[in-house]
Formats: structure tokens, C-alpha cells, sequence
């Protein structure tokens, strides 16, 4: 794993360990002794948010770890690594976010 790249859930719970968010560990316990943790700034909620209210109005969701993750990875310039396809939809409304959607 390259330092810029943000493990998901759905990648940690293959047993690949990293970077990752504390939103990621709550979701798979298991990361917490393995991985190193991102903590969530202000900035990172309030990004969350502002993405939140974008989605909103096209009509698209992502659920709000969902959106506080990719808020971390946006605000640090860093990318997420995901099999989440909920993802996208952040990257629709989100230029600055980098995915790497694996199958």
C-alpha cells in the first residue's frame, strides 16, 4: 500500500492493512492494531457536509461515514481505495476526490 492511498471497510475486512479512518476500524475492529488511523478534523465534518447538501440535490445519498471518510481523503489530498460503488456519487459532485474503485 502507498502512503497516499486510504483503505475502505470493504477492503480491510480482506485482511489488508494500512492507512485507513477510526470510521473504517469502527466498522471492522479488527484494523484497530493493524493499521494506522486517521482521526477526523472540523474541517473533515464540514466538508462532509457541504458534499452531503451537494448530493442532496441531484438526488443522491452516501451514507455518513461514507461521506466523513471521503471528506478525510479529500481535505488531505489522499485516495480512497474501495469496492464501495457508493462512492461514485461523491466523485460526481466532488472533483477533488480521488477513488480507486476496485472489483
Amino acid at each position: 500500500m502507498v502512503k497516499s492511498e486510504v483503505l475502505d471497510a470493504s477492503i480491510l475486512v480482506e485482511k489488508k492493512f494500512g492507512l485507513t479512518t477510526i470510521f473504517n476500524v469502527i466498522e471492522y475492529p479488527p484494523a484497530f492494531e493493524k493499521c494506522i488511523i486517521l482521526w477526523p478534523r472540523k474541517i473533515d465534518f464540514r466538508r462532509a457536509l457541504d458534499v452531503a447538501i451537494k448530493l442532496r440535490k441531484i438526488g443522491k445519498t452516501v451514507s455518513a461515514i461514507d461521506l466523513l471518510t471521503a471528506s478525510i481523503c479529500i481535505n488531505r489530498n489522499l485516495i480512497l481505495i474501495t469496492k464501495d460503488k457508493d462512492y461514485k456519487n461523491v466523485k460526481i459532485v466532488e472533483s477533488k476526490f480521488k477513488l480507486k474503485l476496485i472489483k
